[in-house]
């Protein structure tokens, strides 16, 4: 009787092909998260207050303690397993398994893209630091900086609407003010995206691309990078975050990374059942950080 399958060698060859097709690099959290490693099953984040501005030194130091806000964000568990009848197996059937591997990894680095999106749509009744609803119109901060607002009214959805409400949401975000009422983006050089929902793409590519738009140049080609993400499923809304530097709008907090596993012989779902399993394993959170850095416009 020859030997149909190695359990050990498929296993391998899995892992390997689970490996090909997870692209990791394709995810949003590089992009448009500040990334942050987690050593713990939550993490709390008192940087988010802002540090105060150089004085001229008369006498003693002036001593300002870190502002009283934080926040904290938990790791989640996440995991996807399969089952695969040992008689597929023994009849050669591994074409499916395959596939369905590829469609695991797949579907394992797109989970990242819809945590930071589902952060956004979310952003409008989940706080952030500072207690308000990460996107408000009435965001406070110690000092002289009042009241700020970055959940703006858009004017229209067409490319010449969109060009203006972009250039108002930048203006917005430039006037936003630190807790010691200084510029919070310093000199104002920020690097953006756009975040929008299919229905926006065509107009948008043409707000961030052509020369000209209603007869007049476009003084913002090239003002941001942009996402299309199918999971906006509200037709009208978009987003502008700064994703340039250590302030940005979301947190990737990363626990455990994605990591393949196998039940196969010699265990007891394969001795009782003759079921081998294979599955993901992660541990991460998506949160918010600097409600500065982000803008939603809602039409």
């Amino acid at each position: 009787m020859s030997l149909l399958y190695s359990a050990t060698s498929l296993e391998k060859g899995l892992k390997t092909l689970f490996l090909q097709n997870f692209s990791a690099e394709s995810t949003l959290a590089d992009r448009l998260c500040f990334v942050e490693s987690s050593a713990s099953d939550k993490e709390k984040y008192e940087w988010l207050g802002q540090a105060p501005q150089m004085a001229e030194l008369v006498g003693e130091r002036k001593i300002t303690p870190l502002s009283s806000t934080g926040y904290e964000l938990e790791n989640t568990t996440y995991e996807s397993t399969v089952s695969i009848s040992r008689n597929h197996l023994e009849d050669n059937q591994t074409g499916s398994i395959r596939r369905r591997i590829q469609q695991m990894a797949q579907t394992a680095s797109a989970h990242v893209n819809k945590l930071v999106i589902n952060a956004l749509i979310n952003g409008t009744t989940n706080t952030g630091y500072d207690g308000a609803a990460f996107f408000a119109n009435s965001h406070t901060a110690r000092g002289d900086s009042g009241a700020q607002d970055n959940l703006l009214a858009g004017s229209a959805t067409t490319t010449a609407g969109l060009a203006t409400d972009l250039a108002a949401a930048k203006a917005s975000m430039l006037n936003f003010l630190d807790e010691a009422g200084e510029p919070f983006h310093g000199d104002g050089n920020l690097a953006l995206t756009v975040v929008a929902p299919p229905a926006l793409e065509k107009n948008f590519r043409e707000v961030l691309g052509a020369g000209v738009i209603s007869q007049t140049d476009n003084m913002q080609s090239g003002m941001a990078d942009l996402v299309i993400s199918p999971r906006l499923t509200d037709a009208d809304d978009w987003y502008v975050l700064r994703t340039d530097n250590l302030a940005r709008g979301l947190i990737f907090q990363q626990r455990s990374p994605i990591e393949f596993s196998a039940l196969e012989s010699n265990t007891e779902s394969s001795f009782l059942k003759e079921v081998y399993m294979y599955g993901v394993r992660a541990r991460y959170g998506v949160g918010y950080a600097f409600w500065q850095s982000a803008i939603k416009t809602v039409n």
